[in-house]
């Protein structure tokens, strides 16, 4: 593989190329669909190839292009059709474009100054994964553990900021309508995570934050660290064997039962750590997931964890607290209280804020749920729309961007694994289980009565 193109106008040429493409495929099959009535148009067929160029084209430019195309595939499954859709999740995991087993080993080699002989008894040619940053190869230390080796793709640092550049500039633009259109708090927000996944050393660091957020449920498991064979552009850690979560969702011996344990535990690694302590994963897509034996689940890639304040994370306590005892709180005074800003007329801006809250509460106020058939992302963007200016009169915290990107990216996992059973059960295990061992900040801000029990 050469590497991606770092250059700001040929990247941007590219995006803009690929997605004015796409919506033209999609217009023009939804268009004939509609036109001519025919129910059974082969709509997935006509729509592979627009999904095979995006995973090309978002494949190999790497950094921010290729997590743009691996949340699309989450959060957007409605745009495209079954078939389509496959070929966009290879994103997930397994980019078309990989570096060559030569210029892999190079790359170690100079990040860990010396022979690869010098460090591994093995080291697997092939890339297990390829993703947006780096991909990572099987390897056997001397001592004889079994581990992967995450190598960063040369070049893929001046991807990202040619791509932050892009942004920075549309966000600027953007600032001289003022007021609502003024995004350039959250485009800082994107900046600082996409640079702090390229600090392999930074990850290191969060990923021990998150093993120790996770220690109430044993069941969730974080790899051990190599930290003498890792540097700031190459990270070796213990070996958690597949498949991923993504191949047990597609895999058809998976049985509901089991499907439903692992979105358990999905909600678990995704809220737990939040409720806890105010620390998220915000990249949870199913490839950082590793269904293990004996009932556990692996969770990898910490490079985008973001811990938010504990005014942030009352909130969301309060919010579960009122959904366990069938209230409807006023929802503007607590997204205020979490640093939101209500701007405009207050009275639609809470309407809007509760039909927003019924729609994303579903699964926990449902005795069950069944994620295959999920309308949330398309029941909120159909709200949304409806009421636009109720909406953008919501404007978050910066630091809410990654809480909602983990928020999204989940749900895409528990459509994927076709999960379904009592979520409300499920998330009030996660509750009680945080509740148990809170964090002293988030202790100290939910106050001396903290949170109300789980109703019997």
């Amino acid at each position: 593989m050469s590497s991606p193109p770092t250059g700001r106008l040929a990247r941007l040429a590219r995006l803009a190329g690929v997605a004015a493409a796409t919506t033209r495929d999609v217009v023009t099959a939804r268009a004939r669909q509609k036109l001519t009535g025919a129910v059974d148009l082969d709509f997935g067929g006509a729509l592979q190839p627009t999904a095979e160029r995006l995973v090309e084209v978002l494949g190999g430019m790497k950094g921010a292009a290729t997590k743009l195309g691996q949340f699309m595939s989450l959060v957007d499954q409605e745009v495209f059709p079954p078939e389509a859709r496959k070929s966009l999740q290879r994103l997930l995991n397994q980019t078309p474009q990989r570096m060559d087993a030569r210029t892999a080993r190079a790359a170690v080699e100079q990040e860990l100054e010396g022979p690869l002989s010098r460090f591994f008894a093995h080291f697997e040619p092939e890339p297990l994964a390829a993703a947006s940053v780096g991909q990572v190869h099987a390897a056997t230390t001397l001592d004889g553990r079994d581990v992967v080796v995450k190598v960063q793709f040369p070049g893929v640092d001046r991807a990202i900021e040619a791509d932050l550049k892009n942004l920075g500039a549309l966000t600027r633009a953007m600032a001289f309508g003022g007021g609502i259109l003024d995004q350039r708090d959250y485009s800082n927000e994107i900046a600082a995570t996409l640079r702090r996944e390229l600090d392999y050393g930074e990850e290191i660091v969060q990923l021990r934050a998150y093993a120790d957020a996770l220690r109430p449920w044993p069941d969730l498991v974080v790899p051990d660290v190599v930290e003498a064979l890792s540097t700031r552009r190459v990270l070796t850690m213990q070996r958690l064997h597949r498949p991923t979560m993504l191949e047990f969702a597609d895999d058809p011996a998976a049985s509901p039962a089991d499907r439903l344990r692992v979105g358990g535990q999905l909600v678990a690694a995704t809220w737990g750590p939040f409720l806890r302590q105010g620390l998220i994963h915000a990249d949870p897509h199913p490839g950082n997931y590793i269904v293990l034996d004996h009932g556990r689940l692996g969770v990898l890639d910490f490079g985008a964890t973001r811990q938010l304040t504990p005014a942030f994370v009352r909130t969301y306590w309060r919010l579960l607290e009122a959904a366990w005892y069938d209230e409807r709180p006023a929802m503007a005074p607590l997204l205020e209280a979490a640093g939101f800003r209500i701007e405009g007329d207050r009275e639609r801006a809470e309407r809007w804020l509760q039909g927003l809250a019924h729609i994303v509460e579903r699964p926990f106020r449902s005795p069950t749920y069944d994620w295959a058939a999920c309308r949330i992302a398309l029941d909120v963007r159909t709200h949304t729309t409806g009421e636009l200016l109720a909406a953008v009169a919501c404007r978050p915290p910066d630091e809410s961007l990654m809480f909602y990107r983990a928020a999204a990216g989940a749900a895409g996992d528990l459509r994927l694994l076709r999960a379904n059973g009592s979520f409300r059960d499920v998330l009030q295990q996660v509750y009680a289980t945080a509740r148990a061992h809170l964090a002293a900040p988030i202790a100290a801000v939910l106050g001396p009565k903290g949170v109300r029990p789980i109703p019997t």
